[in-house]
């Protein structure tokens, strides 16, 4: 099988239409993440109504994702690890409708399927650290290139979104911060974008703390 028919495959695959199982998911969510969490949202407006979208926020712990989804209404396909779907909890993963992202041998197909979703108005979740931050409390690591490029490519709005929490349910709630949606020119430098799309989310944070 050449390459460019596997790309095609691997979108039809995780661009599919059918969003009922991630519905589900996304309601079994509420009930355990506000008893457990209480979860503050401040911004929820900012994130567009229609069109092409990429939220992009911080990663602390592994039930992050579960914060966004629940900060819109919109279906918010996030891109995971190759290792999640490859996991015992994989069918939870694929039927919430996430992008695998092989992150040892590439990621062209993982984001030529965003792209393809982001051009068909569709909302992308990204975390630009790449992975779980353990590193630098209250801090960011260094972003990887994969959101300000596919806004590039697409002309979809990126939503910058930074939250804060320690974790422990009862005890440390989160704080979700959503910024306002930007746009990246055609002509933009991708390296000058990326430090721009990492200093907004710092900024989120900084407010988290004062919420």
């Amino acid at each position: 099988m050449n390459i460019e028919k596997e790309n095609e495959e691997f979108i039809r695959k995780y661009v599919r239409k059918d969003t009922r199982a991630y519905r589900f998911w996304r309601t079994l969510c509420i009930l355990p993440a506000y008893l457990l969490y209480r979860p503050k949202y401040k911004g929820k407006e900012n994130i567009p109504d229609k069109g092409g979208v990429i939220l992009a926020s911080n990663h602390i712990h592994l039930g992050d994702p579960a914060f966004v989804l629940l900060s819109t209404d919109r279906v918010v396909r996030y891109m995971a690890k190759k290792e999640l779907h490859d996991s015992p909890l994989g069918f939870m993963y694929r039927s919430a409708n996430t992008i695998p992202v092989d992150r040892q041998h590439g990621a062209h197909d993982s984001l030529m399927a965003a792209e393809t979703a982001l051009n068909q108005g569709e909302v992308i979740g990204i975390f630009p650290e790449g992975t779980r931050n353990r590193l630098i409390p209250g801090g960011l690591l260094p972003f990887k290139i994969g959101a300000v490029k596919m806004a590039k490519e697409t002309g979809a709005a990126i939503v910058p979104i930074g939250y804060t929490s320690g974790g422990r349910p009862f005890l440390d709630p989160y704080r979700i911060v959503i910024g306002e949606p930007y746009y990246i020119d055609k002509d933009a430098d991708l390296e000058e974008e990326n430090e721009k799309l990492r200093a907004k989310v710092q900024e989120l944070l900084e407010e988290c703390k004062k919420m």
